[in-house]
């Protein structure tokens, strides 16, 4: 633990030292050869451009660094050596869902691999270490080993999954959600060894990485894509698949082979897409994480095609799972799947509430959306969700993720472990962690928009400027950005968020107040100047305390502060961190009493008008009188309780009449 200090003080002090040249800046990813058809509207910033200084990101993100650099890259190949008949060099794979048969479909053995993959390569990004790039270099180099032995260009991991792709080549196939044929999932696991592959790719420059990301796509493309008629492809789509879509526009872009994006038009879901494009919402019962990303590939196949129904398709989706499907922190669904939102209220009772998986995702969509147009809502979302679901899911001490975030009162986490667990949630747990930074900023031509007031420092190279943003908010209120360096002074755009959640908002430029209202253009105070090395921007933000009730109830409500949601902690000194760390659980065991959780009276008005802020050991708190509820209590920031039970939503009685 001193190590972990140490580690994390040094990093908040220096910034890494990753090498940047003019001429780089001045290339925009020369891996990309075919450019797509729809410029964004607003570019966020290479992760190796913004800097998290935020403590609480910051501590989750070194966490992650180091568990990333622990996996052993001969345990995650040891599956695709045993599949490809070469050696394992005497290493087993890793237990539990790389390994054992879970629920009579086998392992989702290879899945973590192309997930570690993505994530090195935005850890490298943010943090330049070079151990990366060698841990990296050896996966890679063992995927091609493997993928030599096949001699087609097949590289898997699951036990017979070449032998299941032969079968459906031959239109031999039964498909389920998660099956094909009784295996889990194969297209999905090979859909996350692409993406890490391409990641790679455009991170590392790695030919090798390129020349087995697209030998697997011509592979299936030509052994299985060609193979089937439209009815079988839709068929084998049923199952979950990820974003293969994407993948495919990934090879097109780094090739500019125009059959991938031939193939690419063949793997969007027909369930999905058309009715979603026509505005209509079918997603109750459907498993939700299978359907998210391809959305995402829907967006991506728009870009490079120019075919509306995709944005359309797109965008409806991520409007129906927000305002339709979505819990206070940000995450949808129970028990993996969508439902009526006149069931959020007897759904909220169950132990296992929104998956991990789903949100990531969610961002993933989010960030292509945000960037295509623009929208302020997109910020609204991805910050409601990277704040309240995302920061919450981790445990601090180890910096391992949650599966299930119930929203049962009374309820308490539970954490993957870091050898034995290798949920679906492990996987999307170590890619969140790499990006905390991806949606701070954005620029477009001669403008840079903050999106959040988190401390960090982006460099926008294409200006030659630096600012750095320092804040602790939301324990205080100011937020201060000043220009850091520079080499001459230049007329720019400074958009400053303008957030909902802010009665109304401050801001000063080298001490003289700004009239805000005479600058505000969609949702941001644009501040057009000539900008000078060490300018200061400060603002000062006026967060108020809301309630929101469940969505289609009643008689829950939850509490937040700006954008930060609260909850109550609730000491329980019988659960030991046994319970709090289980590799094969992902719902508590250990259920509680709801009625142990505090409630409020009827009045919610009463209830926000009467809390009183009273922060105890630097933790943002308020205190609830008994006047209002049930007994006295404290609401802090829910992203900070850990290690107890907690409750989110909290029920609402009306008090007996004397």
């Amino acid at each position: 633990m001193k190590y972990r200090f140490y580690l994390i003080l040094c990093c908040l002090i220096v910034f890494p030292t990753v090498s940047y040249s003019k001429k780089d800046a001045s290339k925009e990813h020369p891996q990309i050869v075919a450019k797509p058809l729809h410029r964004p509207v607003r570019q966020l910033f290479d992760l190796k451009d913004v800097y998290v200084t935020d403590s609480t990101m910051h501590a989750i993100m070194e966490l992650n660094h180091e568990y990333l650099l622990d996996l052993k890259v001969e345990k995650m190949l040891s599956w695709f050596r045993k599949e490809a008949g070469v050696s394992q060099r005497g290493e087993e794979p890793y237990p539990y869902w790389e390994s054992e048969n879970i629920w009579g479909a086998g392992p989702l053995s290879g899945h973590m691999l192309g997930f570690w993959l993505s994530s090195m390569a935005m850890t490298y990004e943010t943090t330049g270490d070079e151990r990366i790039l060698v841990r990296v270099k050896a996966a890679v180099e063992g995927l091609r080993e493997c993928q030599l032995a096949d001699g087609e260009g097949f590289v898997g991991a699951q036990p017979g999954v070449k032998n299941v792709f032969r079968e459906v080549a031959k239109g031999n196939f039964t498909t389920s959600n998660p099956k094909v044929n009784q295996l889990w999932e194969p297209v999905y696991v090979m859909n996350k060894t692409m993406l890490g592959l391409y990641d790679v790719y455009r991170t590392f420059k790695l030919e090798l990485a390129k020349t087995i990301l697209v030998d697997l796509g011509m592979w299936f493309g030509e052994k299985i894509i060609d193979q089937l008629d439209h009815d079988q492809m839709q068929k084998l789509l049923v199952c979950e698949h990820g974003s293969i879509n994407e993948s495919f526009i990934d090879i097109y872009a780094i090739t500019g082979d125009k059959r991938f994006l031939e193939w690419a038009g063949r793997l969007n879901d027909e369930d999905m897409w058309v009715p979603a494009a026509q505005g209509q919402d079918i997603l109750q019962g459907w498993h939700a994480n299978t359907q998210i990303p391809k959305f995402t590939g829907f967006e991506k196949v728009y870009t490079y095609t120019d075919k509306d129904e995709y944005r359309r398709a797109a965008r409806f989706f991520w409007e129906t799972v927000v305002t339709q499907h979505t819990w206070a922190n940000g995450g949808n669904s129970t028990g993996e799947h969508f439902f009526p939102i006149n069931e959020f209220e007897s759904r909220l009772t169950r132990a296992g509430g929104p998956e991990s998986c789903n949100s990531v995702n969610m961002m993933r969509l989010t960030e292509a959306l945000y960037q295509d147009d623009g929208n302020m809502k997109y910020i609204d979302y991805y910050e409601r969700v990277l704040l309240n679901h995302i920061l919450a899911n981790y445990d601090p001490l180890e910096g391992m993720c949650v599966y299930y975030t119930s929203m049962r009162p009374a309820s308490y986490k539970i954490y993957c472990s870091r050898f034995d667990s290798f949920w679906c949630c492990t996987g999307t747990g170590i890619q969140a962690p790499a990006k905390l930074g991806k949606m701070i900023y954005a620029h477009h031509a001669d403008s840079l928009f903050v999106n959040m007031y988190t401390a960090s420092t982006v460099k926008w190279q294409e200006q030659d400027i630096v600012f750095r943003t320092s804040t602790d908010f939301p324990k205080t209120n100011i937020v201060n950005i000043e220009v850091e360096s520079m080499n001459r002074s230049k007329k720019l755009c400074v958009a400053l968020r303008l957030p909902f959640w802010s009665k109304g908002i401050g801001i000063k430029v080298n001490g003289h107040n700004i009239d805000t209202d005479s600058c505000t253009k969609q949702g941001y105070v644009m501040l057009k100047r000539k900008w000078r090395r060490g300018d200061k921007i400060e603002i000062c933000l006026n967060p108020q305390l809301r309630a929101e009730v469940v969505k289609g109830g009643s008689q829950y409500y939850a509490f937040l502060y700006g954008p930060i949601m609260l909850g109550v902690r609730m000491n329980d000194e019988s659960l030991t961190m046994k319970d709090y760390r289980q590799a094969r659980r992902t719902t508590q065991n250990r259920l509680a009493p709801m009625e142990l959780a505090p409630e409020i009276v009827h009045d919610v008005e009463r209830v926000l008008q009467r809390m009183e802020r009273c922060d105890k050991d630097g933790v943002l708190r308020f205190r609830v009188p008994e006047a209002c509820a049930s007994r006295e209590f404290f609401l802090e920031p829910y992203n900070g309780i850990h290690f107890n039970r907690y409750a989110i939503y909290l029920h609402m009685f009306k008090p007996t009449e004397k």
